[in-house]
């Protein structure tokens, strides 16, 4: 039976998977791909069947054209499948198994659980509470201990398990968040207000998009992003990043999608700095957390 955190990270990585394979067609002719994932947002949904003569998402969105239907089938798969609930195998895992067997044109599942044949199990990085509380020095115990098992699903899903991205990777999250100790900007973020370029475009964005999970993701245009990868709906609900688990994953998020694994592997700390600050402020502390992280964790 897989962990609970390697079963998150398995529909995460389904949920991608479909999602890719179904938007892999762009024109208005229907191809075999449709069928599987009309019938797998029907199932996941709770709808009966789709009638033989209606075709692929003309039932779930009857005014638009094949292809923007496809795309938003596959945007509602993805978040139906991150998030199905449950600490263990589910029946909807077994049919998302299913599909994306059908989308890869792989032969049935067999005696076998759900994910188990189609995506490597993950591992977690082997890092400990106290280590966490070593490195963030000025940390509250019992906050790290919340985070403590997000962190770790975030770093695993985001290959964030090197010494060095470790490192990277943890030290700019505590400076970021005044170890651990904040998820959301102190400034009320009234200075972001009318950020066209971070697509704060609508009155009261400034205050509404402002800083928050670990690594303070910011502006409309981020936290859309953000939701639509995560399966959450951060556009009408940003708070919602404040929470533990989305503050740990928002921030792996924001690492890989800035591919910044790539310069923790070349140990370039001035470039993750201005990736993720847009400048180089807090430098000298960001450098000595990262020669914290490297002596505890032994990078």
């Amino acid at each position: 039976m897989p962990s609970t955190q390697q079963l998150i990270i398995w529909r995460k990585k389904a949920a991608n998977r479909i999602h890719q394979l179904i938007t892999s067609y762009t024109g208005e002719e229907l191809q075999p791909t449709d069928s599987h994932a009309d019938t797998l947002l029907r199932r996941l949904s709770n709808l009966p069947q789709r009638p033989s003569d209606r075709a692929p998402y003309k039932g779930s969105f009857p005014d638009v054209s094949i292809s923007v239907g496809r795309v938003k089938t596959a945007n509602r798969l993805k978040q139906l499948v991150i998030n199905i609930k449950g600490d263990s195998l589910q029946l909807q895992d077994g049919w998302v198994d299913d599909a994306l067997r059908s989308l890869l044109t792989l032969p049935p599942r067999g005696g076998n659980p759900p994910y188990a044949d189609l995506i490597p199990a993950t591992s977690l990085p082997s890092i400990s509470s106290n280590q966490l509380l070593e490195m963030a020095i000025y940390a509250d115990p019992n906050r790290v201990k919340r985070l403590y098992p997000h962190l770790l699903l975030a770093m695993a899903e985001y290959d964030i398990t090197t010494p060095l991205r470790e490192t990277h990777f943890l030290s700019q999250l505590i400076h970021e968040s005044g170890s651990f100790n904040y998820v959301e900007e102190i400034d009320p973020g009234d200075y972001l207000e009318g950020r066209t370029d971070i697509g704060n475009t609508q009155r009261g964005d400034g205050r509404r998009y402002k800083g928050r999970g670990l690594i303070q993701i910011t502006g409309r245009t981020n936290y859309e992003a953000c939701g639509q990868d995560l399966g959450v709906d951060l556009i009408n609900n940003p708070v919602l990043l404040k929470n533990d688990d989305l503050a740990c994953l928002s921030a792996g998020w924001f690492w890989q999608k800035n591919d910044l694994n790539e310069y923790a592997d070349a140990d370039d700390v001035e470039m993750v700095t201005r990736i993720i600050n847009g400048g180089l402020n807090g430098f000298a502390e960001r450098q000595k957390y990262l020669a914290i992280a490297k002596e505890v964790l032994r990078a």
